[in-house]
């Protein structure tokens, strides 16, 4: 396992509702993650360590617990991770426990995580590392 799959695996480790704080110090300043129409019912931009923590705040918001349920870790090579993973959580109001799965690149640069993008299956993120970064 390489330092940024190493890196990936430990920041998935903390994305859970009670110690994702301590994954911000892990996330580069030029952090970047999408959430498109796809794969949230929210779609936004989320850049650095305080767009992690808006992004977890927005889950926090609706949802007693959220927890990301690492599946499986893919090096795709170039510092990019092919993440299967499940979105586990609990709705305030409805008590209700829902579990979603999601795929993701992850990308890891100078020791820091650079940026998390989305994928409706498992293939179209292996194409997507297979391209070449623009």
């Amino acid at each position: 396992m390489g330092g940024d799959q190493g890196l990936i695996e430990r920041a998935f480790a903390l994305l859970q509702s009670d110690t994702y704080e301590q994954v911000l110090p892990l996330v580069h300043e030029d952090f970047e993650m999408v959430t498109t129409r796809e794969v949230a019912s929210e779609p936004d931009v989320y850049r650095g360590p305080e767009g992690v923590r808006r992004w977890w705040t927005s889950f926090l918001d609706v949802m007693d617990e959220v927890h990301l349920d690492p599946v499986s870790f893919e090096d795709a090579g170039d510092g990019r991770v092919i993440v299967e993973f499940a979105i586990r959580a609990r709705g305030q109001a409805s008590g209700i426990e829902a579990t979603q799965p999601a795929i993701a690149i992850a990308t890891a640069s100078e020791g820091k995580l650079r940026g998390l993008e989305f994928f409706t299956d498992l293939e179209l993120a292996r194409a997507a590392a297979r391209s070449p970064r623009s």
